[in-house]
């Protein structure tokens, strides 16, 4: 059986087929304010390549944000359908876990515009510190504070370069019982604008 991976939270589409957990196949590219037009082709292309029909498919795990408010809305809407219509389990992970690299704690993140970031700390499978919304001066003292920490993510707003992560590989790191959601009505769009 396979899962199939999806997020577009970022500037980036990320579609990956996994096969008990491994990553098998994957489609990532920077393709911003495209994501609604690709990420359906991109999920018929990478079935379609690798022989998977419907009734192959037994998860489905989707990166549910915070990000682009319009990005998080697309892999999340695709994903419930896609795991509605086929009677499948969905998972639902944070989309800053995904820039985690599993070699070192890291400091995730992505522009949120107006002088923001949205920021999440991860080491591994544990949150170090929960999404939220940070001015981009107090995300550089955090930063400065924590000279261990790898940071990755949507950096060119903070004059950084990001480091290497892999979006997909981490979605399949998803499949694990707390983030099983019940059925696909419950998996909602993160967006932490409230605390913009």
């Amino acid at each position: 059986m396979f899962e199939v991976l999806l997020d577009s939270s970022s500037k980036y589409l990320s579609v990956g087929l996994a096969k008990d957990g491994k990553v098998i196949d994957k489609i990532f590219y920077e393709a911003w304010q495209r994501q609604s037009e690709m990420m359906t082709s991109e999920l018929q292309t990478i079935l379609k390549r690798n022989n998977v029909e419907n009734k192959d498919i037994n998860a489905v795990v989707i990166g549910i944000g915070p990000g682009s408010y319009t990005g998080v809305r697309i892999a999340v809407t695709i994903g419930k359908t896609l795991a509605y219509a086929l009677h499948t389990k969905v998972y639902a992970v944070s989309s800053l876990s995904l820039l985690r690299d599993d070699t070192k704690p890291t400091i995730c993140v992505f522009n949120a515009r107006s002088g923001r970031s949205y920021v999440g700390v991860y080491q591994n499978d544990k949150c170090l510190l929960n999404d939220c919304v940070m001015t981009n001066e107090d995300l550089e003292k955090y930063i400065s504070e924590h000279p261990d920490f790898v940071v990755n993510g949507e950096l060119s707003h903070l004059d950084r370069e990001s480091g290497k992560y892999d979006t997909i590989e981490n979605l399949a790191k998803g499949l694990k019982e707390e983030n099983l959601k019940e059925n696909p009505f419950v998996v909602n769009p993160v967006y932490l604008k409230e605390l913009l």
